[in-house]
């Protein structure tokens, strides 16, 4: 790998379209809130901008958000560091979500008791390891319902919740410091703040049709979201082992990230911008200390070294990766699901 970057006298980190990419998103996202507070036209065109905010927010932690979090954008943690604030402005708390997808998800892919992404969706069963209950014989059903709420579910509940627990997975007695407590406070009612308390005030509206709103926006910014997130793993073909008596893994952890995770639509350059690189991800669970800009060639060189050495380098479509979640959460509808 690092003779692809040499060959092509490359950076493994972010670039100037990276960056562009970046004030575009990041752009867009104020620049409706701007129109949506101080603009003439009617709450019809200011719920689209609001749904358009909403992606926006998305795309900042699918495209910036993450690459910082991996230090994957520039070469100074503590400009990373900067550029991971966004996601904390846009209502998630990026502390919360480094233990969540660098510690855990990252580290234990696909294994349940470690990798706490799996148990991200209440009621909705994503490993034949977690057990099985009554109502999952639906969830087939009723999961899409759930996947809307998603990003209000992360912002309002997952955030909140994993603060107060002194377990999560695999970290046992955890103390979080002061002042991410701190953090987690300010950036939520600074959030609640310029979202909801801001457009009351200045728009000359009722304050419910802010509100009807706020969460329209965060019902199409969830589908956005879930939509993406879960066809990385929880899709046909992906495994999701156990560890062993010693709580190891029978894989080398290179074929272990072959294993559990998959790509979809991986040469589709709009998929590739859009989705910042998620769609690759296996060259992202492989190298996710590189920026995503560069996963769109190196899916042709990591092929090419599977096919030497045997492996399989799981691929779909958008669309047939989409109809797999749902033959996927079908299967693990059963108490005791079959690969028929």
């Amino acid at each position: 790998m690092h003779g692809y970057f040499k060959d092509n006298q490359l950076s493994m980190l972010g670039n100037r379209s990276m960056l562009l990419k970046g004030l575009v998103i990041v752009g867009t996202y104020f620049a409706c809130y701007g129109l949506i507070l101080f603009s003439d036209i009617g709450l019809l065109g200011k719920q689209l901008l609001a749904i358009v905010m909403g992606f926006c927010g998305v795309l900042t932690v699918f495209n910036i958000v993450h690459d910082a979090s991996h230090n994957a954008i520039f070469r100074k943690k503590k400009w990373n560091k900067l550029a991971s604030y966004l996601g904390d402005i846009m209502g998630i708390n990026t502390y919360i979500w480094d233990i969540r997808h660098n510690i855990q998800h990252h580290h234990y892919t696909n294994v349940l008791g470690g990798d706490i992404i799996i148990e991200n969706v209440p009621l909705v069963r994503l490993s034949e390891h977690q057990q099985h209950h009554w109502f999952h014989r639906y969830q087939i059903l009723y999961a899409p319902f759930l996947y809307v709420f998603y990003s209000f579910y992360w912002i309002f509940v997952i955030d909140f919740k994993l603060f107060f627990q002194k377990e999560i997975c695999d970290l046992h007695d955890i103390k979080h410091p002061g002042n991410e407590w701190l953090k987690l406070i300010f950036f939520k009612a600074l959030y609640i703040t310029y979202s909801i308390l801001i457009p009351i005030l200045v728009m000359d509206i009722a304050w419910y049709y802010i509100v009807i709103g706020f969460l329209v926006m965060h019902g199409f910014a969830g589908a956005l979201l879930s939509s993406i997130a879960l066809l990385g793993h929880f899709v046909e073909g992906p495994v999701f082992p156990e560890p062993n008596d010693e709580g190891q893994i029978e894989s080398s952890w290179g074929d272990h990230e072959l294993d559990a995770t998959i790509d979809f639509a991986n040469k589709s350059r709009f998929a590739h911008w859009f989705t910042g690189g998620l769609n690759t991800h296996i060259p992202h669970h492989l190298f996710p200390g590189i920026c995503h800009v560069h996963y769109y060639d190196l899916v042709d060189v990591i092929k090419e070294v599977c096919e030497k050495h045997g492996k399989v380098y799981q691929q779909e479509s958008f669309m047939h990766a989409m109809a797999s979640h749902f033959r996927y959460l079908k299967r693990l509808s059963k108490a005791n699901p079959t690969y028929a």
